[in-house]
């Protein structure tokens, strides 16, 4: 497969903000309460996949003083934001 995605950064006094989206289908709305639960595979995952790379990288965001999330975007597509705070 060949996905086309989107990365665009910010920073404040309060957050660094990473925003990656693409323009596929976006998350099934079943999937995204689940999807940083360990060994969790959404209906569409990968045949290879065991279900622990989005626990890993929370678990990562989250030593580092911050935080990821995933959503659908309005007009198609799925967006990660990962936020590591100042203090």
């Amino acid at each position: 497969f060949f996905f086309i995605f989107s990365i665009a950064s910010k920073t404040n006094p309060i957050y660094s903000e990473i925003l990656i989206w693409d323009e596929g289908e976006g998350f099934y709305p079943d999937d995204i309460p689940h999807l940083f639960e360990r060994f969790y595979r959404g209906k569409n995952a990968s045949s290879n996949g065991i279900g622990i790379g989005l626990a890993l990288a929370k678990s990562i965001f989250e030593l580092q003083n911050g935080n990821i999330t995933a959503r659908n975007l309005p007009d198609g597509g799925a967006c990660f934001e990962i936020r590591i705070y100042s203090h």
